[in-house]
């Protein structure tokens, strides 16, 4: 099945070679959010990931016997998942939108959207294909985007403020309304122990990050508008914060809901 070209959701083709790098946590919190959607998935049989990506969240599962199926809209994604894996699929792999999954009505036990959402237009529709394609009594589990610490968005809105970005995501805005449109399909929320991952980082790295266009909100300006942008930062950082070049402390906050349909135990598969 080749993704719905008309739903506009992003895909990250052009990010294959260098999302790992950039999207990456320490080998501890890896490991900490692997065990926390385990213990959420677990007995569920087979559950899916949609934009699944590289495998970032679906290879350490699929390792600790989580049985799984991934679809993502980015073929070239999807290759660097197989990449790692040895050259071969570990779990059932589509190329689809996640609002169109091509998958019959209750086929999973669970699903996992990690940093998805906001990348779809109509995301309200991927929210009720989830809800179709897990079987009741399953657990949908999500993680928006917003990680990364308060330096890193305080620096990241100024940047997208400065582009003359009106708008930072074309999906969801926030978590309240995902709430909502789960709530409406009978859904209960339960919010999972947050993870906190102390680190550092330079203003001027992130500054550059933003410049590269490795984040997705960067790619709806041009070139002379992304540059423009980071002149204008990097002035006002230099002017707020003193050096660019300084390790400042941050915390990222990683935070997942999960979110129990409505119905009976979802069995095994």
């Amino acid at each position: 099945m080749t993704p719905n070209p008309s739903s506009g959701s992003v895909s990250f083709d052009r990010a294959a070679g260098f999302y790992d790098g950039t999207r990456t946590h320490s080998p501890e919190v890896e490991a900490r959010v692997n065990d926390l959607l385990g213990a959420e998935l677990a007995g569920r049989g087979r559950c899916l990931e949609i934009g699944v990506g590289t495998g970032r969240i679906a290879l350490p599962l699929h390792r600790s016997g989580i049985p799984l199926a991934g679809v993502d809209i980015s073929p070239k994604m999807v290759d660097r998942l197989v990449e790692k894996a040895g050259g071969r699929p570990p779990f059932p792999l589509s190329l689809a939108d996640a609002t169109a999954l091509p998958f019959r009505d209750a086929t999973f036990g669970g699903a996992i959207a990690a940093h998805v959402f906001h990348l779809i237009p109509p995301w309200r529709q991927g929210v009720a294909e989830l809800a179709r394609v897990v079987r009741p009594g399953g657990v949908v589990v999500v993680d928006l985007t917003g990680s990364g610490g308060e330096l890193f968005h305080g620096l990241r809105e100024r940047f997208a403020a400065a582009a003359g970005l009106e708008r930072m995501h074309v999906g969801v805005a926030n978590p309240e309304e995902m709430d909502a449109c789960f709530a409406a399909l009978g859904a209960s929320r339960r919010d999972l122990p947050t993870l906190e991952e102390p680190g550092q980082v330079s203003l001027e790295r992130l500054i550059a990050s933003f410049e590269r266009a490795d984040y997705s909100y960067t790619w709806r300006m041009d070139d002379q508008t992304r540059l423009r942008a980071a002149r204008e930062v990097r002035a006002w950082a230099r002017a707020t914060y003193g050096s660019l070049d300084k390790l400042r402390p941050t915390s990222s906050t990683i935070a997942w809901r999960a979110y129990d349909l409505p119905g009976a135990g979802s069995g095994e598969q």
